[in-house]
């Protein structure tokens, strides 16, 4: 049986996608604010406009190719995107003419069998929905076909992964817990804490959520904070906690003893971490809204932090398959910016380290102007850190990566099944 779509479900669609466009701020957030000013719409209603959101967004620039003169009709994309991916006109419950009937079915057969320049890079934006720019950058660094299998994997929908909160229980009692409420899931494959969901849901209303059992939390950005190595009794910084993610994940390396310090420039991101810390049962965490990354606060732990973790703000080129939209809001001026900001954060918070600590730079970009040759231009100009191996650190623990070829951490959504991340480990000698 057709599930029928409805008029005032493509006007939804429409508005928020406009909006989206118009916007700074992220789909998921604009999609909120939507919701917000519609609370009369119903749980489908709801996940049609979600779903159908995203959707587009992935396949955006496809969609608009096979368009042709009406690529700028939001509306005859939103028709588009239903008629391709499995809305067959019967199902339609909308007033659509003849002559658009047409035009639509001749641009989803283009969809279908686009006929691609011959540029490589170009060919492969319009395939995957992604700007020339982004591909040629990615092709700059690796061959043709690893770009392709990039650009392939960030079209896929993100899984549900949650990080076990291990100051309260262990990964099968989790993962017995949310079977008992019905919400399947999978040790992941790396991270020893992990679960994959088998489907997504909405399990914020788990009791084992409310009782602070687990976070959700991608597997790769787990592996970034078991770099750190954290343990308890260590003075360690969290200098880009944002909303706390890894900042939790750092407190259950530590058992909760030590000081763990949270520090970020966004006052609004920051207290969302007070809920989160109080349902994990965590209370060793200091947090401090800076109002530039050498307040008073940063400069008393000079030389005293065993471990400083920098999650540094990025093009977030690495997580498209979660936003998608951000493929269309990072610009080659925006990275630049971003670069600049990112070597003021490393040069702002080194100092905190002490001799025989680490410092932990991440991103979620897979680009090499944030990543490699970030730490490149710190190491030249930092003799007294050298960089030490991911892959050694990570087996350590008995996880062992596919892919790791030198001392970097890079993980791949084509390979590893995670997001994209970069990290790099350095020693304070």
């Amino acid at each position: 049986m057709l599930l029928r779509v409805y008029p005032f479900w493509v006007a939804s669609v429409v508005d928020v996608l406009q909006e989206i466009r118009c916007s700074p701020l992220p789909a998921d957030t604009v999609l909120q604010q939507f919701f917000r000013k519609h609370r009369k719409m119903g749980k489908r209603d709801r996940a049609f406009v979600a779903e159908t959101v995203y959707g587009m967004l992935r396949h955006y620039r496809r969609l608009a190719y096979a368009a042709q003169d009406q690529a700028s009709d939001v509306r005859f994309l939103v028709l588009l995107y239903l008629r391709v991916f499995g809305f067959g006109a019967a199902s339609l419950d909308l007033p659509i003419s003849l002559s658009e009937r047409s035009r639509l079915e001749a641009a989803a057969r283009r969809f279908q069998a686009p006929a691609l320049p011959a540029d490589p890079v170009a060919a492969l934006g319009i395939t995957y929905s992604l700007p020339d720019w982004l591909v040629a950058a990615w092709m700059t660094a690796l061959p043709y076909e690893a770009v392709e299998r990039r650009c392939a994997a960030l079209k896929e929908p993100a899984p549900l992964t949650i990080r076990v909160n291990t100051l309260k229980a262990d990964r099968e009692t989790v993962r017995q817990r949310l079977r008992a409420e019905g919400f399947p899931s999978q040790p992941t494959p790396y991270s020893p804490t992990g679960l994959i969901l088998e489907e997504k849901a909405f399990i914020f209303r788990t009791r084992a959520f409310q009782e602070g059992l687990f976070e959700v939390q991608d597997e790769g950005s787990q592996l970034i904070s078991l770099l750190t190595e954290a343990k308890p009794g260590q003075v360690v910084v969290d200098g880009c906690a944002g909303g706390g993610g890894k900042t939790l994940h750092l407190a259950a390396l530590m058992q909760g003893k030590g000081r763990l310090y949270a520090f970020d420039v966004h006052k609004a991101r920051l207290q969302e971490l007070r809920p989160r810390a109080r349902r994990a049962d965590v209370h060793n965490i200091r947090l401090h809204v800076l109002p530039h990354n050498r307040a008073p606060i940063v400069q008393r732990l000079y030389g005293k932090a065993d471990v400083v973790l920098i999650d540094a703000p990025c093009s977030g080129s690495g997580v498209l398959r979660r936003n998608p939209d951000a493929a269309w809001k990072i610009t080659p001026e925006r990275l630049a910016a971003l670069v600049a900001q990112q070597q003021q954060i490393l040069e702002a918070y080194a100092p905190l380290v002490r001799p025989g600590g680490r410092l932990v730079y991440a991103t979620c970009s897979l680009l090499a102007e944030e990543n490699e040759r970030q730490i490149e231009t710190f190491l030249a100009q930092h003799p007294e850190f050298t960089l030490l191996s991911a892959a050694e650190v990570l087996q350590r623990q008995h996880i062992a990566l596919p892919g790791q070829t030198d001392a970097f951490l890079r993980l791949e959504p084509a390979t590893h099944g995670t997001d994209g991340f970069f990290a790099a480990i350095l020693l304070r000698t």
